[in-house]
């Protein structure tokens, strides 16, 4: 890591609200540990992100040097880089909790964060789904680098993005709606994944093995020069699986870069590619054993900014293509079965936004708009003339239906500070092709009882438009509906946050009213489930949360989280309950602490139950139960023991350690106890 000329380093104990917290200081090195020069859902000033915001705090490791610059970036300024929102809830995954995690995948490392709910077919980042507060797996919006790759589909696709643990510099949890600025809506949360881009040349390579056949190979490499930084990627994971038909191999590529100068901006870019083979035994149905799946995704973005004086600009132009194979028999189909399925998403959109900074606070205006376009074999709306599946052996398979539809977007927020009070206040008009025009608007405020403790506040109204799963699903008994509306929601939360420079702690609460909510209802005369929007769901909670980090030899971190939710449908005779499956406790604890030298453990332990039922599957009559249970809770630890030292660290890590039997859904068992031991070389 090179040493910074302390002559023009600027270093900054806290965020503070002045003109340099906007990185006015162009020109100069910023010394913090997770600057990024990607969207980000945080603002520096709202003293939100748990380890990171203080670059003057000791290090880090207690054995290693004082602090030096970590991933510093020369700034050409961007202040559309952050939108303030101080009263929103915001959790940050930082960089040293990603290493310390016992997982080495995205959806896995999700669990791990207060209130959010995780629900896994299939582990290691072979398919889970995402939600906040309450809300359905796709109300939740995923961005990478502010990016939305949010897959219009189905959410069950939505995490499906090429890019390591070791390529994130963070990741940022907004529970709630927002992001409009960003080009995205979210209804009941936003995950979005910032990448880092190493401030000097090098290479790493790392090689995991454990049970179940478990093999992970990465590499990794990166060059930094004057003014320019790139950094590529890629592995390999693959698993023989827990049980029959869970087998997996999932393969990741990603290159980014950015080139800056002080007069000129910043031009960045991104792209990557993840292919997926899997076993999907019981994923879409128990009584389906030889299920199976494959997914390609493509993705590619491209950003300028530039920044003069109070003003700041940003283009951004991005591209997403998912593939999708279905497959409900890999092997032995019966003679009814008629092929597999197939889709292809394509998603291409540029979000611009200009803003400007001064004493009356910061203004931005945002401009987006999106295309959203499918092919499949089952849907969307006929097509004249079938479409052959590239890459497909023997040439005999077809898309036959498809769908696009547009959508505009331009948002015009203003953030303010007068002495203790912090305000932002937001207009966003939205039009789709298929559904028309809607406005909405929202704002938050955060006042500051003292120096640690601050009250917040937040209400805003929000939708979600119907994926084409929704609309045109039809299979079996289960039918889409192509008349189906936005889902809309208003929703107020009340925070009290504490913060000094080794505690957290924050108690929040909020109350979501949904409306036109979508949810399968089954018409009694022809036995027929279809997607209606008859659901109005009233959903509130409390969250508690606690933290102290002093970041030493002996103890690095200790964290306890616990969330309660409680939903209550109009309607709810006669419909499919998953819209209220929430979980209704979780509780959540970390530990983080030395062993001996340079030898640590990271602890993480999970308690969770969930509202609503299911219907078992009964392996003697291979059919579904006639009666419902209730979900059953359960308790999981996973445990990582690492040693670190300059140029490589070993680890050993157990997931399940105490093999608790559990399902997020309840015909998918979930692995028990799975050990990996790992190595990775820098140089």
């Amino acid at each position: 890591m090179r040493n910074a000329n302390t002559k023009n380093l600027a270093c900054f104990r806290r965020w503070t609200r002045k003109n340099y917290a906007v990185f006015n200081s162009l020109g100069r090195e910023i010394k913090i540990g997770v600057l990024s020069a990607s969207l980000s859902l945080v603002t520096l000033s709202a003293q939100q992100v748990s380890a990171q915001a203080s670059a003057a705090q000791p290090s880090e490791r207690e054995h290693e040097a004082p602090p030096v610059p970590i991933d510093e970036v020369v700034v050409t300024g961007d202040k559309t880089l952050s939108v303030a929102e101080p009263a929103r809830v915001v959790a940050v995954i930082s960089r040293l909790d990603i290493e310390r995690a016992a997982v080495q995948n995205l959806q896995d490392l999700l669990r791990y964060v207060d209130g959010v709910d995780v629900r896994t077919r299939g582990s290691n980042n072979v398919q889970a789904d995402v939600s906040f507060r309450g809300g359905a797996f796709d109300q939740t919006v995923v961005l990478l680098n502010g990016v939305n790759v949010t897959d219009p589909q189905t959410g069950h696709h939505s995490l499906n993005i090429p890019v390591n643990l070791e390529d994130v510099q963070r990741i940022e949890v907004l529970q709630g709606p927002g992001a409009w600025t960003m080009g995205a809506v979210t209804y009941s949360g936003a995950i979005n994944i910032i990448t880092r881009l190493p401030s000097q040349t090098g290479a790493s390579a790392g090689l995991t093995s454990g049970m179940h056949g478990y093999q992970r190979y990465d590499a990794a490499g990166s060059l930094a020069a004057k003014g320019f930084r790139a950094a590529a990627s890629a592995s390999k994971n693959r698993s023989d699986g827990y049980a029959a038909n869970t087998d997996f191999d999932v393969d990741n590529a990603y290159a980014q870069l950015r080139y800056a100068t002080e007069k000129s901006g910043v031009v960045s870019g991104q792209f990557g590619y993840q292919g997926k083979d899997f076993g999907a035994n019981s994923f879409y149905g128990p009584q389906y054993h030889y299920q199976h799946e494959r997914t390609r995704t493509l993705l590619s973005s491209l950003r300028y900014g530039v920044e003069k004086e109070k003003w700041g600009a940003a283009l951004t132009l991005y591209h997403r293509q998912h593939q999708d194979r279905y497959e409900l028999y890999h092997i032995n189909p019966p003679d009814w079965y008629q092929g597999h399925n197939y889709h292809r998403t394509d998603i291409a959109g540029a979000l611009a936004q200009l803003t400007r900074s001064g004493k009356p606070g910061t203004t931005t205006l945002g401009l987006s708009y999106r295309y959203e376009h499918i092919y499949s074999s089952n849907l969307g709306e006929p097509m004249q003339k079938p479409v052959a599946v590239a890459g497909e052996r023997g040439g005999n398979a077809f898309y036959t239906r498809e769908k696009a539809r547009e959508h505009f977007s331009t948002s015009l927020q203003h953030a303010f500070h007068v002495r203790k009070l912090h305000a932002t206040l937001g207009v966003m008009a939205a039009g789709n092709s298929d559904f028309g025009f809607r406005a909405y608007i929202g704002g938050n405020a955060a006042y500051d009882l003292a120096s640690a403790w601050q009250l917040c506040a937040a209400a805003s109204n929000d939708y979600r438009l119907p994926t084409f799963t929704d609309l045109y699903y039809n299979v079996g008994s289960q039918k889409g509906n192509p008349n189906l509306k936005p889902e809309e929601a208003a929703t107020g939360e009340l925070a009290l946050r504490y913060r000094s420079s080794s505690w957290r702690a924050a108690a929040s609460g909020f109350y979501r009213y949904g409306y036109n909510t979508i949810n399968w209802k089954l018409n009694p005369t022809d036995s027929i489930w279809r997607t209606q929007n008859i659901t109005n769901v009233a959903t509130s909670g409390v969250n508690l949360y606690a933290e102290y980090a002093p970041q030493r030899q002996l103890l690095k971190k200790i964290a306890v989280g616990y969330t309660y939710l409680y939903a209550t449908p109009s309607d709810q005779e006669g419909t499919q309950s998953y819209v209220v499956e929430q979980l209704s406790h979780r509780l959540t604890a970390t530990l983080q602490h030395g062993v001996w030298r340079r030898l640590s453990a990271s602890w993480q332990l999970q308690y969770q139950q969930r509202a609503g039922n299911y219907k078992p599957f009964d392996a003697n009559t291979q059919k579904l139960a006639a009666e419902a249970i209730p979900f059953e809770p359960f308790w999981l630890c996973d445990l990582k023991i690492y040693w670190e030292a300059a140029y490589y660290s070993i680890f050993a890590a157990a997931t399940n350690l105490f093999n608790a039997a559990y399902s997020d859904f309840g015909a998918i068992p979930q692995p028990g106890r799975w050990v990996k031991v790992g190595i990775t070389v820098k140089i």
